[in-house]
């Protein structure tokens, strides 16, 4: 994850406040901008150090309360596996991702609450008691997709589909999956243009909407932004 550049007076200050961390053990906006003012004066006025605290807590560089800094946050192994899962697995939500990686509930709501106050990662609500983690970057209005693809039955469905076009009795009997299940999860595709169906007699056969699989793995890595930028 690319984290935002600091001006000059920025990083100069970042490392005052870095120095105070040290020494008070948690940021205090009200007692860090006197402290600034008296280890940087000689080199930039008042105001501009107050400008710049505040571009730092803007950039989440540093958080009111806390001890760490920003650059501290991915030292954490346990966070820097967050991190990396969620890159790679956009929308996963909180079962799966612990389950992943074997930890605690206890555990990841620390971690992941970390990353969020920092600016990592964001929790995107979907339904009432549905949300999926995303990294702090937009995915171009696609982030209930992303999170309909770590459904693990959808996402098997969705996969055969991209194989060959199918009818409903054909997937259940592939998949062994009960048909309700099967028209439930069809319905969804359907209604967010993952998939598309054909009409041939009195059969409906469902195929995956192949480019819009291919836009989502470039928004996953990247590389739509950059087909944009060209």
């Amino acid at each position: 994850m690319k984290i935002e550049q600091l001006s000059e007076i920025e990083a100069d200050i970042y490392q005052v406040l870095k120095k105070y961390l040290r020494d008070f053990n948690e940021f205090n906006l009200k007692m860090a901008l006197p402290y600034c003012f008296e280890k940087l004066n000689s080199k930039y006025l008042d105001t501009a150090i107050a400008v710049a605290v505040k571009s730092l807590i803007q950039k989440k560089y540093i958080i009111q309360g806390s001890s760490l800094t920003k650059e501290d946050i991915l030292r954490n192994n346990n966070r820097k596996k967050i991190l990396d899962f969620i890159q790679i697995n956009p929308g996963s939500y909180n079962r799966l991702i612990r389950r992943e990686l074997s930890l605690g509930s206890n555990e990841f709501n620390w971690h992941v609450g970390m990353l969020e106050k920092f600016g990592f990662v964001k929790k995107v609500r979907f339904h009432q008691r549905s949300y999926g983690y995303f990294e702090k970057r937009s995915y171009m209005d696609h982030e209930y997709d992303l999170f309909l693809l770590q459904n693990g039955k959808l996402s098997e469905i969705l996969k055969i589909l991209q194989k060959d076009q199918l009818t409903i009795s054909q997937i259940t009997k592939a998949l062994e999956f009960h048909y309700n299940t099967v028209q439930k999860y069809l319905k969804i595709l359907q209604k967010r243009e993952l998939i598309t169906l054909s009409v041939t007699g009195k059969h409906i056969y469902y195929k995956a909407n192949t480019d819009l699989i291919i836009k989502l793995k470039k928004i996953i890595n990247g590389q739509m932004f950059i087909d944009f930028a060209m």
